[in-house]
């Protein structure tokens, strides 16, 4: 049986972010969305997420954000450095943080920039997934298919 998974990243981000993720699963579209757990509306997020029981909640890993600039990438916050301990200690203290608001673990993992696709990250957040029995964003068990942005 095939099924279609449409899922919202950034759920946590800001109120709007949160009030349109909300809004489009209320809608029917959004089934699934990806709760970045250190951002200012985690909380909030969290429990309107707790109100829907049908909508599924993944850990949108937020190792850093970085924005094209004259160039050139530039970073605009990094929560740690960009070595494999800290990333794993990151995504361990994400991850018990997401428990908290959400009282229950994800239901998938992937990463905010995409930043698993590639190392140091892609060894630990593969590594994790697999312990976990997370599916991850890439990982072939699902198609994705990430070329709409609205």
């Amino acid at each position: 049986m095939k099924r279609l998974i449409v899922n919202a990243d950034d759920l946590g981000l800001s109120a709007g972010v949160n009030a349109g993720i909300v809004e489009s699963h209320r809608r029917g579209i959004v089934t699934s969305a990806s709760l970045m757990v250190r951002q200012p509306a985690a909380e909030e997020a969290a429990r309107l997420a707790r109100q829907l029981p049908r909508l599924g909640v993944g850990l949108h890993f937020d190792l850093w954000e970085s924005v094209f600039r004259d160039g050139e990438w530039v970073r605009l916050y990094a929560w740690t450095a960009d070595e494999a301990p800290a990333i794993e200690r990151e995504l361990q203290a994400q991850l018990e943080r997401f428990r908290r608001l959400m009282g229950r673990g994800p239901d998938h993992l992937d990463t905010h920039q995409h930043v698993h696709r590639r190392e140091p990250a892609a060894t630990v957040v593969t590594r994790a997934a697999r312990a976990l029995g997370l599916p991850l964003r890439g990982d072939g068990a699902a198609r994705y298919v990430g070329g709409f942005y609205g």
